[in-house]
């Protein structure tokens, strides 16, 4: 949705809870240097900022103290607001120009939700005919980057959190040609549902994890990170887990029985994200579901990127998004 050049860049993930950034003062990820802040509970609720103010401050102080400023800067479109979308076009519409095809038939031949959208595409196969489009409202990215460029930032891309995930993921080949994947990744808060078939992703959602912020601690354990921990009963946050891992089920009924007609399913479960429970997640989901799983560590992080962890996943695929 922007563009730049410079080989010197932040990728930015501003959530609920955390403000977490991969500073690139190199084209080399192993060179990189990790930051993360604790966000106090409000300034963010859901996919809105409440308290522009609180949120200018808190950048305005990480700017320097991290040594970015006027670095160029990649963040994520909030993930409630995505919206995915495949959509038919003229075979003489090449590739180059989808986004312009799109811009041109909204509100005509393609439909959104709301106004002033912010939009990409993504063609899969070249020529086929279809492709599929990402959108999201305007305002709450256009607010994003107002904030940013108020603190000596210059925002370049607004990518979908989602994509940068299987970018990774692709990179550490965790694919196999014409197998499906249903990919989880969770937060404190929320939980991103993908299914992806190499090349084609073919299903989006968000689901929001109910839980008050104001029950959650963050220690800022160093520069590069922070623990948060529960001030309350855990079993009150696990049974809305339960909910979350239940509703997986539901997905791949849908996948399998209402999308495909009983010929195809999912093939492989994906696990990942920076939850502090991801223990219990990863050992419900295992004990509930015959599908076979794959957790995304550490480990599988740190064969590539020895300074980088799991919960660095969207961030590296951010990272390595190429933009022309």
């Amino acid at each position: 949705m922007f563009k730049s050049k410079k080989k010197c860049f932040v990728a930015l993930e501003v959530n609920e809870y955390l403000i977490r950034a991969i500073v690139m003062n190199s084209l080399d990820l192993k060179q990189s240097v990790v930051h993360e802040h604790p966000l106090k509970p409000g300034i963010i609720e859901g996919d809105t900022i409440r308290d522009e103010m609180a949120l200018y401050d808190e950048l305005k102080e990480l700017v320097p103290t991290w040594g970015i400023k006027r670095h160029d800067v990649r963040f994520f479109v909030p993930d409630q607001s995505v919206m995915m979308k495949t959509f038919e076009h003229p075979s003489d519409v090449t590739s180059s120009k989808l986004k312009a095809y799109v811009e041109m038939e909204l509100g005509q031949t393609i439909h959104l939700p709301f106004s002033h959208p912010l939009i990409d595409v993504y063609d899969e196969k070249p020529n086929d005919g279809e492709a599929t489009l990402f959108a999201a409202p305007s305002e709450e990215v256009s607010k994003m980057a107002g904030l940013l460029a108020d603190v000596s930032l210059t925002p370049t891309v607004a990518d979908v959190r989602s994509l940068s995930t299987i970018r990774f993921l692709e990179k550490i080949n965790a694919f196999t040609d014409k197998k499906s994947y249903l990919i989880t990744d969770w937060s404190i808060t929320g939980v991103s549902i993908s299914i992806y078939t190499p090349g084609k992703l073919e299903f989006l959602r968000y689901q929001t994890i109910d839980t008050p912020m104001q029950k959650w601690q963050g220690r800022q354990v160093d520069e590069q990170t922070v623990q948060f921990s529960y001030d309350g009963e855990i079993e009150e946050y696990r049974m809305q887990l339960m909910d979350q891992i239940a509703e997986i089920d539901r997905i791949l009924n849908f996948y399998r029985f209402s999308l495909y007609k009983g010929e195809k399913a999912v093939d492989e479960l994906i696990v990942l994200g920076d939850s502090p429970d991801m223990s219990y997640i990863l050992s419900e989901i295992r004990s509930n579901y015959e599908t076979p799983v794959t957790y995304i560590g550490n480990e599988e992080v740190q064969s590539l990127y020895p300074n980088l962890k799991a919960r660095h996943v969207p961030l590296i695929g951010l990272v390595t998004k190429e933009v022309n």
